[in-house]
């Protein structure tokens, strides 16, 4: 009972922030949901610029070791509009993966100059029928796929798969012009 009166309140406390965060209620996502009320993110917006299309962002902003290790993790859905910018401290080429992240998420990687690194559409591990949560979480943490792009990068923007396309922009081949700039 106590664990989901948490979860109903951290969802409600959630949603009547800009990020509209909305959390999974299971026992892998406890400490993850308990980790964001305790260390909740800087939100700001980013604008996306390039091809003759300008698109605004809201994003929370990870750029320390927890958030960033958590990422969108245990959340059931990303609004529209919205999405997790990483703020890596310096040039790096790691991946990122989608461990206990449950929905598909598009990804842009940016240098340091704010020009595009690489880009990709990123799929949670689906649960089968009737699978059990630890058999299906001990699966997903096996078979989860290393997403990074061939070039360093400085900064990653995690968006709801396929919203960039409703905003004129096709994710697998952005223009060469195209700018993140951090509002």
């Amino acid at each position: 009972m106590r664990r989901a009166m948490l979860f109903a309140l951290l969802t409600i406390a959630a949603c009547t922030g800009g990020g509209a965060s909305v959390f999974v209620d299971n026992a892998q996502c406890e400490s993850i949901v308990q980790r964001f009320e305790a260390e909740p993110l800087a939100e700001t917006r980013v604008r996306l610029s390039g091809g003759g299309f300008t698109t605004l962002v809201s994003v929370e902003v990870a750029d320390t070791e927890g958030p960033r290790s958590r990422g969108l993790m245990c959340r059931s859905e990303i609004p529209e509009g919205t999405g997790m910018l990483f703020d890596l401290g310096g040039r790096t080429t790691g991946p990122f993966w989608m461990f206990n992240t449950y929905v598909p998420l598009d990804i842009i990687y940016f240098k340091v100059d704010g020009s595009v690194s690489g880009t990709a559409a990123m799929l949670p591990c689906t649960r089968e029928g009737g699978e059990p949560e630890s058999q299906w979480h001990s699966r997903c943490l096996e078979e989860s796929k290393d997403y990074a792009p061939e070039r360093s990068y400085t900064h990653a923007l995690e968006l709801p798969a396929g919203w960039l396309s409703s905003q004129g922009y096709n994710l697998l081949a952005l223009p060469d012009d195209i700018r993140i700039t951090i509002l």
